[in-house]
């Protein structure tokens, strides 16, 4: 249960686009009544947001005089519209227009899915996706975004076969780079691209960003700014409801080239033709193909250490789950159809392995815990190693489904369903891949 006793100093939060370093500035109205702030997590979302999360042996221990966690309960408004009901999310994919989305997905405006934050977190799979789409829509119209789902399972597939091979350059060393930092400008929504500066805020407000956007801010921070890729993908990926290690990291590569012996560009008219801005001129007034060879900016020149970290909840031990047939979950294998009955304990694993080596912000953290709690009925929550849950060495049983983060964990594993099983291993890129999912 939560707890929450009297009058406290909840607040909003928001970020302060001019002292990053992960400070928060409270500019927003305080709301102090538990009540009030249950409210606000209704906002944009189903009623099942207002029930108290997550459960635990005990309960979460508060942030201040009978304060909520500040942590796991800042509750921004605008970010809990992606907290959704597991009936929602199904809605979400039945609304799916997949020949708009062919023709107009690459626009800022473009009817996309928004199904990322769900499939990052593994609430839905890729197969599922596609057989829901398939159920009422030609082959044909969903071709497109197949395709576009299969680079989700392309890049698993290099991940599990590389590994940490995929945290450095992959296949196309490149030593051109000034620093790795983040760039200030880019950091600081100041780059003077509106549509950019624009996106990066909404990015530090809701933990979204458009995935042409993504490619753009890439593109700009290695290949006109020459920040490299790792340092500027763990700046996006800090601050992602989506983020997925793979995905992130191996097209932050393919924008700059490492994966691929080509260079992703951008400049202001493709940016003018994808958005609603029609921004005459910018830093990005010139041809693409002149990209890489033009100096960097003035304003990109900047940088500095992110030097990220992520605020961990303080929540009470775990009663013991000796005897006990148990369900462990890792942030992305938060699946609610899968092993549905007959378990005791169901347990989300925030294992610090990952995330102190890979850090997420607070918005994102508080996501994947509200957002798991809120599709996996009494799911409780651990902040540590699966060694250090009282027990579980005595359980009865203790299963996982498998993935990248969770290899070392002494359990039972099930295999997560794939968009294309017949084809594994590595592929040098994903066209080659493309080819061997097409082959008879």
């Amino acid at each position: 249960m939560v707890k929450t006793t009297g009058d406290c100093s909840c607040i909003f939060n928001t970020y302060d686009y001019t002292k990053r370093n992960q400070t928060l500035c409270a500019v927003r109205p305080a709301i102090c009544q538990s009540q009030k702030l249950e409210a606000a997590w209704a906002v944009g979302a189903d009623q099942v947001l207002q029930r108290p999360l997550p459960q635990s042996s005990g309960e979460i221990k508060p942030g201040g005089a009978g304060c909520l966690h500040p942590v796991l309960f800042h509750a921004r408004l605008v970010s809990m519209s992606y907290v959704r009901s597991y009936a929602e999310i199904l809605d979400l994919i039945d609304q799916i227009d997949p020949v708009a989305y062919a023709t107009t997905r690459n626009h800022l405006s473009g009817a996309v899915t928004r199904l990322s934050p769900y499939i990052t977190r593994g609430i839905i799979s890729l197969p599922f996706v596609r057989e829901r789409l398939l159920a009422k829509h030609s082959a044909a119209d969903c071709a497109k975004l197949i395709q576009e789902l299969a680079w989700r399972e392309y890049f698993q597939n290099v991940w599990f076969d590389r590994g940490d091979d995929i945290f450095s350059d992959i296949r196309f060393p490149r030593d051109d780079w000034r620093h790795a930092a983040v760039v200030s400008a880019v950091a600081d929504a100041a780059t003077g691209v509106q549509a950019m500066d624009a996106a990066i805020k909404e990015l530090y407000d809701t933990g979204y960003m458009h995935n042409h956007m993504r490619m753009w801010v890439a593109s700009v921070s290695c290949n006109l700014a020459y920040a490299h890729w790792h340092a500027m993908g763990a700046w996006l990926y800090y601050h992602l409801i989506d983020g997925d290690l793979a995905s992130n990291f191996l097209s932050w590569q393919w924008v700059a080239g490492t994966s691929v012996n080509k260079r992703y560009t951008v400049n202001q008219a493709l940016i003018n033709a994808c958005s609603d801005q029609q921004q005459a001129h910018s830093l990005l007034t010139f041809d693409r193909e002149q990209m890489t060879q033009l100096p960097t900016p003035d304003i990109l020149l900047p940088f500095e250490d992110s030097q990220l970290t992520t605020s961990y909840p303080d929540l009470d031990p775990l009663v013991t789950v000796s005897g006990a047939t148990v369900s462990l979950y890792t942030p992305w294998t938060l699946d609610p159809t899968w092993r549905p009955a007959d378990v005791d304990r169901r347990i989300l694993v925030i294992d610090p392995v990952w995330f102190d080596r890979y850090p997420v912000s607070d918005l994102v953290l508080d996501f994947i815990i509200r957002q798991g709690t809120i599709v996996i009925p009494e799911l409780e929550v651990h902040v540590g190693s699966v060694s250090d849950i009282h027990g579980i060495s005595d359980a009865l049983t203790v299963q996982a489904l498998a993935h990248q983060t969770n290899q070392a964990w002494p359990v039972q594993f099930d295999q997560i369903d794939r968009l294309f099983p017949h084809v594994q291993g590595y592929y040098k890129s994903f066209f080659a891949y493309w080819k061997a999912v097409q082959a008879p």
